[in-house]
């Protein structure tokens, strides 16, 4: 057996055997040691991406639905006040012409009903 495996061992029957006291100076050792591999190791662990994408882009992916969502909110609230509002209907046009020297007064009325690409 290697060394590996009899420290996997002897480290499972010490934590399945409560009654047994770790020896002093065992957690102190352990503690130490895995201080020292943390940080020869950058202080992070460092975990395989997930299939095609990082974890980045999966958690930049997580937020493509909802900002699509604001984005649709926003053109639906912003569309119609943007729009300009309806015309309103002319209510009376009144034109006066007048030719002086033949005293002659010429007064034109259009009613909103007129219609001038109509034919009668």
């Amino acid at each position: 057996m290697s060394d590996d495996s009899r420290l996997d061992e002897r480290i499972a029957r010490l934590v399945r055997g409560a009654d047994r006291n770790i020896p002093p100076g065992l957690e102190a050792r352990v503690r130490a040691a895995a201080e020292t591999a943390n940080l020869r190791r950058g202080g992070r662990v460092r975990r395989p991406a997930l299939g095609l994408f990082s974890r980045r882009a999966l958690r930049i992916l997580a937020l493509v639905p909802g900002a699509a969502a604001a984005a649709a909110l926003a053109a639906f609230l912003l569309v119609p006040a943007l729009r300009k509002p309806p015309a309103s209907p002319i209510a009376e046009i009144r034109t006066e012409f007048e030719i002086a020297d033949k005293n002659i007064k010429i007064v034109f009325f259009q009613n909103p009903d007129f219609n001038l690409s109509e034919e009668e």
